[in-house]
C-alpha cells in the first residue's frame, strides 16, 4: 500500500499537495502572523509578512531531478489517541509520490526562533519525534526509513548533530534518523540526503 493511502486509511481528514519543483520552501508563519497563517509549502522563496523585501527564513528542500513528491501539512489536533486526546506532532511530512518499500519518508518540525533560543526547544522536538515515530511506524504502518528533521531556519551556522542525545536514544527506533538541518536534497525516490 502506498504511503498516502496508508495515511488516509488511518487519518482520512489528511490533506495533501504535490510538487515536482526543483526547490520547495517550508516556512512557519504562525508567530509572525499571530496564528493567521501557519506552515506553508511554496515553490518560490516566500517573503516575511512584515517586510515584502526580506526573505522568510525557511527549510529548503532541493529536488534537482524534479521527483514528484507528496506533502501534508498537519492540522492542529490531526493526530489523537483512542480517547480523543491530541498527540505531540511535527509540522508536516513529505515523501515520493511513487513510493515502495525502499522509499524515504520525512517529517519536518520547524522552529522560527533565534539561534540563542534553540536549547529551549530540544526536549519538545525530541518528544514530537518519538510521538511521530509511533504514529507513522506503529499506527499508520509505514515501514520505510523515516527522517525527522528539526529545522531552525534563523540559525545560519552548522548544527551539532548530537544536540538531542540527552533526550532520545535513537537506537530504539528502527530505520529512523533525527537530524537537525535547514536544507535537504531529494536525490530520487529511494535516496534522501538530510544534510545538504
Amino acid at each position: 500500500m502506498r504511503m498516502r493511502s496508508r495515511i488516509l486509511k488511518k487519518y482520512p481528514k489528511s490533506d495533501f499537495g504535490t510538487s515536482k519543483s526543483e526547490k520547495l520552501y517550508v516556512a512557519d508563519f504562525t508567530k509572525r502572523t499571530n496564528n493567521e497563517r501557519g506552515v506553508e509549502f511554496s515553490e518560490e522563496q516566500p517573503k516575511t509578512p512584515s517586510d515584502s523585501t526580506k526573505d522568510m527564513p525557511c527549510f529548503i528542500l532541493s529536488n534537482p531531478s524534479k521527483q514528484q513528491i507528496d506533502y501534508s501539512i498537519f492540522t492542529t489536533q490531526q493526530f489523537t489517541d483512542e480517547d480523543g486526546n491530541s498527540l505531540k506532532q511535527g509540522e508536516c511530512c513529505v515523501f515520493p509520490t511513487n513510493n515502495d518499500g525502499r522509499s524515504w519518508f520525512c517529517v519536518i518540525e520547524i522552529k522560527d526562533c533565534t539561534a540563542d533560543k534553540i536549547s529551549q526547544y530540544k526536549k519538545d522536538v525530541a518528544e514530537k519525534m518519538m510521538s511521530m515515530y509511533n504514529i507513522f511506524r506503529n499506527k499508520i504502518g509505514i515501514p520505510n526509513t523515516i527522517y525527522f528533521i528539526a529545522s531552525f531556519p534563523r540559525k545560519k551556522t552548522n548544527f551539532n548533530q548530537s544536540m538531542f542525545d540527552d533526550y532520545v536514544d535513537m537506537k530504539k527506533y528502527r530505520k529512523a534518523f533525527l537530524v537537525t538541518s535547514n536544507y535537504a536534497t531529494i536525490v530520487d525516490n529511494h535516496y534522501f540526503d538530510p544534510y545538504n
